[in-house]
């Protein structure tokens, strides 16, 4: 007969008896078994290793940007907004409001070019996937881009500034919208240089804003009853603008094609 308390006598949990210790408390830790504070707040493997890789491209991201467009387009949004201190007398509100849809339009042009990437056909092999490559390049853009708007707003006398909420909500969604030109542009053509393209898509639509009337536009001004649900407009473009970037900016799948075997059937 087995004594009382054998492993495999009646207290044995496998006979209906009472858990040993060994069952209440579980096995012995082991050395490695539980993950260390510094294992648990590291990243995964797989996103140190796209910082790393992120770190190693945005050297030559940055020197391949389009500067000259980009210079280009800035310097002539400045000049723009330098020209109001010309006058003898200070322009008003709405001599500003105008001359910084200009700027802003000019600097919409400037970032059609921002995706324009010569060795796009090179690059498409990256182990980073394009909206990588995408995000990269915007977000080196998009503090240079606030410094700019920021230098364009205190070139503009006191007097000659309108709302800048609004306005600039107007100027973001116009760059939003010049980025989504060029997203699409590169997601559906195969051309390494979009920005032209993107730019004069840019341009016929800040043409055909012109001739919208102002009741059912984009470009009314301060006094017009409309200027609240206009720029309610404004921040659907630039939902809708993002919406589409955010599309847009994947690659497309590409499909195998469909060949036919000699016997008939069908191969991929």
């Amino acid at each position: 007969m087995r004594r009382l308390g054998d492993a495999t006598g009646p207290e044995d949990p496998a006979y209906g008896g009472r858990p040993t210790p060994a069952d209440r408390h579980g096995p012995p830790a082991t050395a490695g078994s539980r993950p260390t504070p510094a294992d648990r707040h590291s990243p995964p493997a797989t996103i140190r290793r796209s910082r790393a890789l992120l770190r190693s491209l945005a050297p030559p991201v940055w020197r391949s940007l389009p500067w000259v467009a980009l210079t280009a387009a800035g310097g002539l949004g400045l000049l723009f907004a330098a020209s109001t201190r010309l006058p003898d007398q200070t322009p008003g509100a709405e001599v500003g409001l105008t001359v910084l849809r200009v700027t802003a339009l000019s600097g919409g042009v400037g970032l059609a070019f921002l995706l324009d990437d010569p060795a796009r056909h090179t690059t498409a092999a990256s182990p980073l996937g394009r909206p990588y490559r995408a995000g990269l390049r915007l977000a080196m853009a998009t503090p240079l881009l606030a410094l700019w708007w920021t230098a364009v707003l205190l070139l503009l006398p006191g007097p000659t500034r309108p709302p800048l909420g609004p306005v600039t909500l107007e100027a973001l969604a116009t760059a939003a919208f010049a980025i989504a030109l060029a997203t699409a542009t590169v997601r559906f053509t195969d051309g390494a240089e979009v920005g032209k393209r993107a730019a004069i898509s840019l341009g016929a639509a800040a043409a055909l804003a012109v001739l919208v009337p102002a009741r059912w536009g984009l470009l009314t001004l301060p006094a017009d009853r409309w200027w609240e649900e206009t720029h309610v407009r404004w921040a659907v473009l630039l939902a809708v603008t993002l919406t589409s970037t955010a599309l847009c900016v994947p690659e497309p799948l590409r499909r195998r094609p469909v060949r036919l075997s000699p016997s008939g059937g069908v191969r991929g």
